[in-house]
């Protein structure tokens, strides 16, 4: 089955610098950030001074007259080809985003890298020419930028420069610097189909009125443009305005994009090389698995922006895209993280610290753990279920306005049982590591006994589903509980919190057991259904508290309720969680549920009529999607790669 991203990842460094291609061909729709405002880009050959696009549009939103015909498109884990072809020109165009886990000098450079190769059909001068528009450096339509050069670059810039001056959700960064990393770079613009004009570069322009691009032009065969982005300061983190990772190895911005500059022969080979590897793993599995890995790759990282606090940890913090906004949401960290536990544990941690800071301040009044450390960019203290917080028009900067934390809005025993597991994964895979649960053992304590005395049997809350809304008696909230029980015992060598939990799985098996093969949505649902993703970490972890015969007839269940679009996540819908969906084929080793699975998500991606980054909520019966794009939670379909 050929494969067509609903969405394809151009430039995917963090939450705010992100463009993506969201048509069948790179020329058919303006390029947009991932909230699905725009945020364009201009790419084509000169063929002598008439210009040939294969991305771009005039002020009146129709396509370039001439346009290059998009062949082909390939996504691999990071980067995304295209080729295009005409009378005139065969034209090559990669977008790369050096997103290496391993190499985290490369990953937290905030830039991208456009590599082109064209070959001539005719006897023509030809010159390659790619732009990124101002909107990208810009939140609003009234904002104007300023155009600022340097040795290295020409770049725009909010002429106001306030810096982490809001939050929010479905936003772009209003400050900062958008750079084209060419000195010989020039602004212009698209004044119709067939022209393309120089402007002044000592003058501002409303970014949306006028719509300005850097562009950069190419005399080669064969070359590479680079854009970076910088923030000047990305976090601010319970008061501190943290620096970019980078400059732990660069005096300076201009310094790190000169690095990238020289460094993109030797970086894109580590790239190829990484794509080579990864997808010749993914494709053991088989093609759709392969095929849906790869494009969740880039996203499931970029989701995410990776600092250090004062003392010099690690942070790695995610922005809960198109749910709420989020930084550090720990429900979404725990279904991200197989991705992270394969190729660097560490910024597992790196999730989990805001959380502890936070659980340790006068803010969090609860004996359990809390949902998340703010909004993004502004790591201040939990907001989401804070009521009377926000003042008219707005941002959070953490400061709870007249209003409390309610504990209607938590979700006590899912964060819980999140941060044991999480804890206990990172042990695993990284060969010992419990430095964090050992530091905040008393923590630690009162949070397994939370679950302990709460767990088993939830009161109505809500869980990391909190979409479906409050749930009382939650079967597979209940085996968050119990699993985190066990993790605890784990990690802090307590048996007797493991034959707590062992007790309590046996009964499970019991209160669980539905009218139907499988197991009930509540306890006191005889007909309902669930998927059981939680029970994943009984087999990961090595537990083994739950029977295979549970595990065997959860399969038979769900094979049962696949729909073309997948399984959908319990009996009261028939939408689903795509992260979700994955972790219940390691529910049980079974090939055919597997495929199945893997095929209808490709079928999903294939034929969805919403052409938005992956989303992890969908219907399974039309492929429509429901809500949640550029999630960083597609970090769990890397789930069976996990040994």
């Amino acid at each position: 089955m050929k494969f067509r991203p609903a969405a394809v990842p151009l430039i995917t460094v963090d939450p705010f610098f992100s463009v993506w291609s969201c048509s069948d061909a790179l020329y058919a729709t303006p390029t947009e950030h991932w909230s699905g405002r725009p945020c364009p880009i201009m790419a084509g050959v000169f063929v002598d001074n008439a210009f040939h696009s294969v991305a771009g549009f005039d002020p009146d939103g129709k396509l370039i007259k001439r346009r290059i015909y998009q062949r082909s498109v390939e996504v691999t884990p990071t980067s995304s080809k295209y080729v295009f072809e005409n009378e005139w020109v065969k034209l090559e165009l990669t977008f790369t985003t050096p997103l290496l886990l391993d190499r985290l000098d490369i990953l937290t450079r905030p830039v991208s890298y456009v590599s082109y190769k064209f070959e001539p059909k005719c006897d023509k001068q030809i010159r390659f020419v790619f732009g990124i528009s101002a909107r990208g450096c810009v939140d609003g339509r009234e904002q104007n930028v300023e155009v600022k050069k340097t040795d290295y670059s020409v770049a725009f810039g909010n002429v106001n420069q306030n810096v982490l001056s809001q939050s929010g959700d479905n936003v772009m960064i209003d400050w900062g610097y958008l750079h084209m990393c060419d000195p010989k770079a020039r602004v212009a613009k698209i004044v119709n189909q067939d022209r393309v004009d120089l402007l002044p570069m000592n003058r501002a322009y409303n970014a949306y009125d006028e719509e300005p691009y850097l562009i950069s032009v190419k005399e080669e065969n064969e070359g590479v443009v680079v854009v970076a982005y910088d923030e000047i300061k990305p976090i601010e983190y319970f008061g501190e305005q943290l620096d970019e990772y980078y400059t732990k190895y660069f005096d300076s911005f201009g310094d790190m994009v000169k690095a990238a500059v020289r460094e993109y022969p030797e970086i894109k080979k580590l790239c190829d090389e990484f794509d080579a590897k990864l997808t010749a793993e993914t494709a053991a599995l088989g093609e759709n698995y392969k095929n849906i890995t790869s494009l969740a790759y880039r996203q499931a990282i970029a989701a995410h922006k990776l600092v250090e606090d004062t003392e010099g940890n690690i942070l790695f913090l995610s922005k809960e895209d198109d749910s709420n906004g989020c930084i550090a949401t720990l429900d979404v960290t725990y279904p991200s993280i197989p991705l992270f536990l394969k190729y660097a544990p560490e910024l597992v941690n790196g999730m989990l610290r805001p959380i502890i800071k936070f659980a340790k301040s006068d803010a969090w009044e609860f004996d359990f753990t809390p949902h998340d450390a703010g909004q993004y960019p502004l790591a201040n203290g939990q907001v989401y279920g804070a009521k009377s917080l926000f003042l008219a028009g707005g941002g959070n900067r953490g400061n709870r306005i007249g209003g409390k934390l309610m504990f209607g809005s938590q979700m006590p025993v899912e964060e819980a049982g999140n941060m044991l597991l999480c804890l206990a994964a990172v042990k695993k895979y990284s060969g010992g590591d419990q430095k964090l649960f050992d530091d905040n053992k008393e923590l630690m304590k009162q949070w397994v006994d939370y679950l302990v005395k709460f767990g088993y049997d939830p009161e109505n809350q809500l869980c990391t589903d909190d979409f479906a809304g409050h749930l009382a008696r939650n079967c597979n909230l209940s085996l968050k509980a119990i699993l985190g029980i066990a993790a605890y015992a784990e990690l802090s060598g307590d048996a007797s919190y493991m034959e707590i939990a062992k007790k309590y799985a046996k009964q499970w098996e019991i209160d669980a057991k539905a009218d139907h093969d499988g197991t009930r949505l509540t306890f006191d649902s005889g007909e309902g259904w669930s998927l059981k993703y939680n029970i994943v970490w009984d087999s990961l972890l090595g537990y083994n508290l739950f029977t295979d015969e549970v595990k065997k007839n959860e399969i038979k269940v769900y094979m049962s309720k696949m729909n073309r679009y997948g399984v959908p996540l319990d009996s009261r819908s028939d939408y689903t969680k795509i992260d979700w969906l994955m972790w219940s084929t390691c529910i049980w080793k079974d090939k055919e549920y597997f495929d199945k699975v893997c095929e209808s998500m490709v079928n999903m991606i294939n034929e969805t009529l919403d052409r938005v980054p992956l989303t992890d909520w969908y219907y399974t019966s039309t492929a429509d999607y429901r809500a949640f794009r550029n999630r960083t939670v597609v970090g769990g379909l890397f789930i069976n790669l996990l040994k």
